[in-house]
């Protein structure tokens, strides 16, 4: 999965967290609005009804808040991967850099009449790898 997928999947997580939330509000308040019009004999039954809706409001919020918290978990080792991918892929180019330089500064020191003994002690390599430079090149 990449990590768009990831963002939604929290940002949806966290939307169902606000609905419920919504939603269990709105029972609370119907529940006040009930107590207002009916007697006070059935307020144990209120009373039953509220502590229920907060039982179940406490079970979903901690659910939420561990998938949340997993996603958060998935997302830093992405994270971790992907610039340890772009590391590896900036050395490997920057030493793609290196190598093709140093096979013009052997063909430029060649092309000068410089010897591939020399060229190899100047650039500190052996004289076959001067020899197989100079051999592709021709």
């Amino acid at each position: 999965m990449n990590l768009s997928l990831f963002l939604i999947l929290t940002f949806l997580l966290i939307g169902i967290n606000f609905l419920i939330s919504f939603y269990l509000i709105s029972k609370i308040n119907t529940l006040k609005s009930f107590i207002y019009k009916n007697n006070l004999q059935e307020l144990p039954l209120i009373i039953e009804n509220l502590k229920e809706l907060i039982i179940e409001s406490e079970r979903v919020s901690e659910k939420l808040d561990a998938e949340i918290s997993r996603k958060e978990a998935l997302l830093e080792d992405l994270s971790v991967l992907v610039d340890e991918k772009l590391n590896k892929y900036t050395s490997f180019a920057h030493s793609n850099e290196n190598e093709k330089s140093l096979k013009d500064k052997i063909i430029e020191m060649y092309n000068k009449g410089i010897s591939q003994v020399e060229i190899a002690k100047e650039l500190g390599i052996s004289v076959t790898e001067v020899n197989l430079v100079i051999k592709i090149r021709k």
